[in-house]
């Protein structure tokens, strides 16, 4: 099977997705340690509008201690190891195809 062909979609185009997410993450992550609250303009508040989702949605499950550049850190793990299973279960659902 090729590697390239569009037949694993259904994998690419949500880790495509998530990669992107991951970056935006990144981003935020080094514009809210780099400026803090002093980080105001239109363009930190489109990445927040963006990421907010994610970084809320961890939020509930962090302490309320937990500053919130420590959330967006963890927001971006839980990316990374969604990412990482999706990979998984592409490689068992294709194994399982292989093996019939």
């Amino acid at each position: 099977m090729n590697p390239s062909a569009p037949l694993q979609w259904y994998v690419d185009g949500p880790n495509l997705a998530l990669a992107v997410l991951s970056y935006l993450l990144i981003l935020r992550l080094a514009l809210d340690l780099t400026f803090g609250t002093l980080g105001n303009n239109v363009i930190f508040r489109g990445l927040c509008w963006v990421t907010d989702p994610v970084v809320r949605g961890v939020g509930v499950i962090t302490p309320r201690v937990v500053p919130e550049p420590l959330v967006t850190l963890c927001a971006l793990l839980w990316l990374f190891a969604v990412r990482i299973a999706l990979v998984q279960v592409a490689a068992a659902v294709a194994m399982r195809r292989l093996l019939g």
